[in-house]
């Protein structure tokens, strides 16, 4: 496959309005096309467009074609998690009826969670990008304009002329992490984003809530989680998500840092130059860790800083239907981790998730009740699992027939499916049971039933 423009690429990255999440103005900002903006500007191998329309007035098409006319845009670049579906179609259409002749290319999770399904899915869309994109999409714009086979290219999906989907060669993860430049913050106006989507404490204060990726991908393998940065755990050095921090600090109003790292504490020795050197800011912040990361020598490390909150994953208190998700924990350890945080005036944020492969009405409900005896002591909040592309729960799902159709269950908004050893009437039970919890409906469909 090739494609030829003559010239230099003037591609558009946008990011959608999210109506996905159905709350007006709010949404979180995806950092994947910051880093991947940055990327190309400092490449220079195309004129690099940005534009966010979470924070432009008019209609999404209207915006569009004054953008891609005015800039002469012959690329335009989309991408997200495999939930945003809808939000990420709705850009292709809009491009390809403004310009049918704009490569329309496609990134993020959700084409590396399942990428030729989710290329039949997304109806418009030329090349997806498999794994992380920085490097990926300097070569294809290269290849792009000189007009050279992309078959060469590590990292990419797209369609061969007899109309299947053809997939490269995996590309390798970027090792070293430093290498990257900082996020392309201003190019999506950043700045709006923090004015819109404000943090609110339990105590009603907002918040400015920046979030920094220290780390990606994680190194273990819970089914129901998938990691679109490949499967090998990579951590920055301090010192440079210190310089980011520094930046942040010095263009935008700061009160709240989010790191935005699966597996903050792999070293309690880091985790104190970290707590030393971020004792000299004026702003809280909130970590991620593993339940079994958590022992006395990091909680003293945490006691008396700034760490706003600690989220951790609890995600059941039956021990087999822990064992079933691969999480490598027991209800005793998760009682004792979180009672270590409450003890230290570390304020945890944890949750519950129904339906595993192994989850009985019995084991759910179980569960649940120990769920409303704790939650307010560890603040914890209960859901159903769904079954994300790319996740071990979802492949299962896909070979059991319990999603016969990949594409429309992309398509439907990844619903949520009834994997567990319940039949579907007692899988409505649970659903129900937290739905009224939550006082919010799901999206559930019964395949098996509804084909």
């Amino acid at each position: 496959m090739r494609y030829n423009l003559h010239h230099i690429a003037n591609i558009l990255l946008v990011i959608p309005r999210y109506e996905t999440y159905g709350m007006s103005g709010h949404y979180v900002m995806p950092m994947g096309i910051l880093y991947v903006s940055a990327y190309l500007k400092r490449a220079n191998v195309a004129k690099v467009f940005t534009l966010n329309l979470n924070h432009r007035q008019g209609t999404e098409e209207d915006i569009l074609r004054e953008f891609i006319f005015s800039h002469n845009i012959n690329v335009v670049g989309v991408g997200g998690l495999s939930g945003e579906y809808r939000d990420i179609q709705r850009m292709v259409t809009l491009v390809k009826q403004i310009n049918n002749e704009a490569i329309v290319v496609v990134g993020g999770g959700i084409v590396t969670a399942d990428p030729c399904v989710t290329m039949q899915a997304i109806e418009g869309a030329d090349i997806g990008i498999v794994g992380e994109g920085e490097q990926t999409l300097v070569e294809l714009l290269q290849a792009i304009e000189q007009g050279t086979d992309l078959d060469v290219i590590p990292g990419l999906v797209y369609q061969s002329d007899d109309g299947s989907w053809l997939v490269t060669q995996r590309r390798k993860e970027i090792q070293d992490l430093d290498t990257l430049p900082m996020p392309d913050y201003e190019g999506f106006d950043y700045g709006e984003y923090l004015k819109a989507n404000p943090d609110i404490s339990d105590e009603g204060k907002k918040y400015s809530q920046v979030s920094v990726i220290g780390g990606r991908s994680c190194k273990y393998n819970c089914t129901f989680c998938f990691h679109p940065s490949g499967s090998i755990y990579r951590q920055r050095s301090l010192d440079s998500i210190f310089a980011e921090i520094d930046w942040l600090v010095e263009h935008y109003h700061i009160s709240y840092i989010a790191l935005r790292e699966e597996l903050f504490a792999t070293d309690n020795r880091r985790v104190a130059d970290f707590c030393k050197r971020i004792e000299h800011y004026d702003f809280d912040w909130s970590i991620q860790l593993r339940i079994d990361s958590i022992d006395e020598e990091l909680v003293a490390l945490l006691r008396d800083t700034r760490c706003r909150y600690v989220f951790v994953g609890v995600e059941s208190a039956d021990d087999g239907v822990l064992k079933s998700m691969h999480k490598g924990i027991t209800r005793k350890q998760i009682e004792w981790a979180l009672e270590q945080l409450r003890l230290a005036g570390l304020h945890s944020r944890s949750g519950v998730i129904f339906g595993d492969t192994v989850e009985t009405l019995q084991t759910a409900t179980d569960t649940f009740e120990w769920y409303l005896k704790n939650k307010s002591r560890w603040r914890m909040f209960a859901d159903m699992i769904i079954a994300f592309p790319g996740s071990a729960l979802y492949k299962r799902a896909c070979r059991n027939g319990i999603i016969p159709n990949p594409v429309q269950f992309l398509r439907d908004g990844c619903p949520i499916v009834n994997v567990s050893q319940m039949n579907d009437d007692e899988f409505r039970q649970v659903v129900s049971m937290i739905e009224h919890n939550n006082q919010r409906k799901y999206n559930v469909k019964f395949y098996r039933q509804d084909a």
